[in-house]
């Protein structure tokens, strides 16, 4: 009986000699924090508070690598006031260790089994307007608007601009506060937004029109519409050329005013002998103009000329008919008395790529059903007699200049001339997006070289094609083989 009334002091004072060595080893294995407790996901293993919320730190108090795109940036803590509560987190994770926690942590430790521990969740300061200022910062200096194509003469092809970047900055702002929350991650990618790069523009065009006019040793002068958009380029388009065979565009727009269709056998063959002719036949266009004359080809050739004053273009005109003995008389319009540049325009005959160009335009909107000259002569000019006139041109057979350079199954309808001196084309081409005009002149004193003045207009020729393909995104034409032979 006696041994019974002592028996739980002898169970506690064996389990006091049996337990007591194991605790102390537990008690002094602990370290600073309780097992299985983590602080903010990381697990600290020191034997001192100090090291314990020195370890923190370490983890949560380094460097996070930002990334912009492919730029990477250091953002240290001090930049934004970032700061861990080391001590509160310690302080809460000994609190985990105390009282019936530490012994269920010293019974699952005799069991063998894992500690229910705990996560401490991080605690951290940072002053917002700080990171907003630091983003802002890289956003102005990382950030960029979307950049057009540009044109790489060596090919005549448009390379694809950069598209735009934009940092969204709240969401960044998260993005660096996870990394900077990670014990193991220490990288923020910037949030984005990317805008397409732009198509090239006519900026873009006119910039690859210019880079390939510099290389001509000579004058040169450029005018280019679109007919849809109303996009226009001009290059020096007032200076004034010898009109040559391209002032036959205007006598057979006059022929159309004057006549009705369908129009006789008699014209369609002068027409014919105009525009298909491989000498692009003058007498032919001479006898146009004896039509428009009233059987005087002097009179027929002054009614052209005020028929394009009529239109508003005052540098055009033709004085004398083709291959004239006659002298000229003196004319006076604001190219030829323009002393910037001087081609020694032929005082019989003269325009300018602008002038020739624009008109064009204007016969190729009437064919549409559209424009000025439908508007300023209505039942005497009219779509059909403009489709026409363009399906006339269409018939050019000469295969270099302009021509050469769009594909060969492309629509193009073009009147070209020649002089020692200068040399011209002016085209209406069907492209990849609808119809524009590429009016192109050259002169060189005394003799236009054809081994500079085609491969010039194949070229100039070539970029607008493509600058239509580039834009739509389309495969562009591949560079020329070679030069085309005259």
């Amino acid at each position: 009986m006696k041994l019974l009334r002592f028996l739980p002091l002898l169970l506690l004072a064996a389990a006091v000699i049996y337990v007591g060595p194991p605790l102390r080893q537990y008690a002094a294995a602990r370290g600073a924090i309780p097992p299985g407790v983590t602080l903010g996901g990381a697990a600290i293993a020191t034997e001192t508070t100090a090291e314990a919320a020195a370890q923190l730190r370490d983890l949560f108090e380094s460097p996070v690598l930002v990334f912009h795109g492919q730029r990477r940036i250091l953002l240290r803590p001090a930049e934004i006031d970032y700061r861990v509560a080391a001590e509160e987190m310690v302080a809460a994770a000994q609190e985990r260790g105390q009282g019936l926690a530490f012994a269920r942590d010293f019974l699952f430790h005799l069991l063998g089994r894992p500690p229910l521990g705990g996560d401490i969740p991080l605690q951290y300061s940072y002053d917002r307007a700080k990171l907003g200022a630091w983003l802002q910062a890289q956003a102005d200096a990382y950030d960029n608007d979307p950049a057009p194509a540009y044109a790489k003469l060596d090919t005549l092809t448009f390379v694809p601009g950069l598209p735009g970047r934009y940092t969204n900055l709240n969401e960044s702002a998260i993005a660096i506060l996870r990394a900077f929350t990670s014990f193991n991650d220490r990288t923020a990618a910037l949030a984005l937004v990317e805008t397409p790069a732009l198509p090239p523009d006519p900026t873009t065009l006119e910039a690859a029109f210019r880079q390939r006019l510099e290389r001509f040793p000579g004058i040169y002068s450029l005018y280019f519409q679109d007919l849809h958009s109303g996009a226009a380029i001009d290059i020096d388009g007032d200076t004034p050329f010898a009109g040559m065979s391209t002032v036959k565009i205007p006598i057979l727009l006059k022929l159309y005013h004057d006549y009705e269709l369908p129009l006789s056998p008699t014209l369609s063959n002068w027409i014919s002998d105009t525009v298909q002719s491989e000498i692009a036949s003058n007498a032919a266009a001479n006898a146009l103009m004896y039509h428009i004359g009233g059987g005087d080809t002097l009179s027929g050739a002054r009614r052209v000329t005020e028929f394009m004053r009529e239109l508003g273009f005052e540098n055009t005109f033709i004085a004398i008919p083709y291959d004239s003995d006659l002298r000229p008389p003196a004319v006076r319009t604001p190219a030829n008395v323009n002393p910037q540049y001087n081609t020694f325009p032929d005082p019989a005959m003269q325009t300018t790529p602008r002038d020739i160009g624009e008109l064009l335009a204007e016969i190729g909107q009437c064919a549409e059903g559209r424009g000025n000259l439908i508007a300023a002569y209505p039942g005497r000019i009219r779509a059909e007699e403009c489709q026409e006139l363009v399906g006339w041109l269409e018939q050019n057979p000469m295969g270099y200049l302009i021509k050469y350079g769009v594909p060969k199954d492309a629509r193009i309808g073009h009147k070209h001339g020649y002089a020692a001196d200068s040399q011209g084309d002016v085209a209406i081409i069907y492209g990849p997006e609808g119809p524009y005009i590429l009016s192109i002149f050259v002169y060189q004193y005394g003799w236009v070289v054809w081994e500079y003045s085609n491969p010039l207009m194949n070229d100039l020729s070539r970029l607008a094609w493509n600058y239509y393909l580039a834009r739509a995104g389309q495969e562009q034409l591949p560079p020329f083989a070679d030069d085309p032979a005259p």
